[in-house]
Parts: structure tokens; sequence; C-alpha cells
């Protein structure tokens, strides 16, 4: 999509609204290696493998694999992306496989903002860069400093039926997320696992933390897992190994995963136990969290398949020896 203001046109394509983005110097986020094919897995077993949505906020096409593309390429799951502008939205439509489609909307709380345009496109926000933090390090003001601003129209999560059921969420909208999930509480409802972009440093005025990232997922339901990646920089004026975007300690932004909390997966089980399928897939196929899809499995065999957490925990032992079980 092409937005302009005054002579210079700016994308929101790269303006964290579409799927795909890798931001500043975060490490890719990469399908992991898997000694089991956990759908070939669960067919073996007897059981239907559910059909999965996954929706992306906030991205740039960077020509990279992402971790759930083979998941998308083989229709196990659907992918929802998102380009504000109505004839972009079209072409990529077009162009996109059977199983993406994307939706003309910039994900916030349904109300008008100004966009912040970073000289780095990918790094525009809703929140305005903080020059007072940005300019401790090196190699960060450069991407954030302003060039302009525009108005743009959000749509919040809960008021798009396109999205629900939401398996999966990843976040990336330059300290927006928060935002965009008090906006998508019913929506989240539905959702077994979240990926979002948080911040340590408020490098955005008025930019939510990961504390506050933290306090409200875990009051939705869900437990913090790990983090995705890391984005850092040194502080001026020293630079190790000639490399002003890789930080010496001082980390500033990560990506966090959370998931469902294992300690309400005997609920699901008697109210939902596909639920249970989807959150071993996701687990195992985006994060090689092959603990987490045991667990899973476990409490949906109980339920539905007795046996099936051990067929899977057999498979794993027997394909990576560097994988083993005990009590």
């Amino acid at each position: 999509m092409e937005l302009h203001l005054g002579q210079a046109p700016v994308s929101a394509r790269t303006k964290g609204m579409r799927p795909g983005r890798r931001r500043r110097n975060d490490q890719p986020m990469t399908r992991p290696a898997h000694p089991v094919d956990i759908l070939a897995f669960l067919e073996q077993n007897g059981v239907a493998v559910p059909p999965l949505k996954i929706v992306d906020v906030g991205a740039m096409d960077v020509g990279e694999a992402e971790p759930w593309s083979g998941l998308v390429e083989t229709g196990a799951a659907t992918l929802i992306g998102f380009e504000p502008n109505p004839p972009e939205c079209d072409k990529l439509n077009a162009a996109a496989g059977p199983h993406t489609r994307y939706l003309p909307h910039a994900i916030g709380d349904g109300g008008t903002h100004t966009l912040h345009i970073g000289a780095a496109p990918m790094t525009s926000s809703l929140l305005p860069p903080d020059p007072a933090v940005m300019q401790q390090f090196h190699a960060l003001w450069e991407l954030c400093e302003p060039t302009g601003e525009i108005p743009i129209e959000t749509a919040r999560l809960d008021d798009l039926d396109e999205v629900r059921p939401m398996d999966f969420l990843k976040l990336d909208i330059q300290g927006a997320e928060l935002m965009a999930l008090k906006a998508g509480t019913a929506a989240l409802g539905d959702t077994m696992a979240v990926q979002l972009e948080v911040g340590f440093l408020p490098i955005y005025r008025d930019q939510p933390l990961f504390a506050d990232v933290d306090s409200f997922l875990r009051a939705h339901g869900f437990a913090f897992h790990t983090m995705v990646g890391v984005g850092s920089r040194p502080f001026r004026p020293l630079i190790k190994d000639g490399n002003p975007n890789r930080g010496f300690a001082q980390v500033i932004w990560s990506n966090a995963l959370y998931f469902r909390d294992p300690l309400g997966f005997q609920d699901l089980a008697a109210e939902k136990p596909d639920a249970l399928l989807k959150t071993a897939i996701l687990a195992h196929e985006l994060y090689a969290a092959f603990d987490l899809a045991a667990v899973a499995l476990q409490h949906y065999g109980a339920a539905m398949k007795p046996g099936l957490a051990t067929a899977y925990i057999h498979a794993l032992t027997a394909a990576d020896p560097a994988i083993t079980a005990r009590k």
C-alpha cells in the first residue's frame, strides 16, 4: 500500500501491517529441526488433525520462510494477514496461496491514530519514538527518527469475524501490542498461543513494557514460555567487533511466547480436547517445544485416546537419542 505524505510515499506494508516481518536486528524466526513429523504421527495413530488458524498482525515480507509456512502450505493451517490499503490488499490476495488471506485493516483499538513514520519504515509506530531513550544507543534513533505523520484508522480484532477462531496470534506493531490485545479479548478466548514483540525499555513514548503485557496475558489464562530472538544495541560510545547493531548485554526488545497455562489442560481436555491437539502441533512445529507438546497430548490422550502421549514420546526418543524420558 502506498500512503502519501507530501512527496514521500510510505508503504503500510513496511509499517507493521503485514505478516513475515523481522525488524532492526532480531534473530530470524525460522522453523527448528524436527525429529518427528507430528502431523504424520497423529494421522498414523488415527487422530484427525484439527484445522489451525494463524493470525499475523504487524509484519513485513523479508523473504524468509516463517516457521508456520509448512502448516500453511500443506493446508493444515490458514494464515490471516493484514494490508490496510484495499487495492494493495487485493493484489496480495491475488498472489497469495490457497490457504492465505489478507484483510484490509490496520489492527489497534478501533480508533483513529497518528502513524509516526520512521526513517526505516519498519520502525513506524502508532506511538512517537522517544529520542532521549533511543539516543543512548548506537544505530537506533537513526532508524526510528520520524520523517512524517499520517492519520490511520485501526480495527479491533474482536470486530473481525474472519480471524476467529484464532489459534495462534503473532503481534509485532511497534509498541502497540497491548492496545491490540485489549481490543481482542474475545478473540483471545479461542487462542492457544501468542507470540508478540515486547519492550524492556520505553523506546516509544507511553509504550507498555514486558511487565504490562505479561500481566495482561497471565490474567487471561496464558503462561510465559520463552523468548524468541533478542534485540539489543550498545550504549554509546563503545562498539564491539565493529557491529553497532549488537549490544554488549543490554536487551531492549524481544519476542515473548505464551501458551495456554498447562495447569488448565485438564479442563481443556473435558471442554475442548481439540485445543490440546492444536497446542501440541504449535509447540512441536513452530518451536520444537516437544516437552510441552507431550504434556498437551497426555491430557488429550487421557480424555480421547489413551497411549497417544506415550507413542509420541517413544517416537521422539527413537528418532533423537539426545531426547530421553523419565518421571
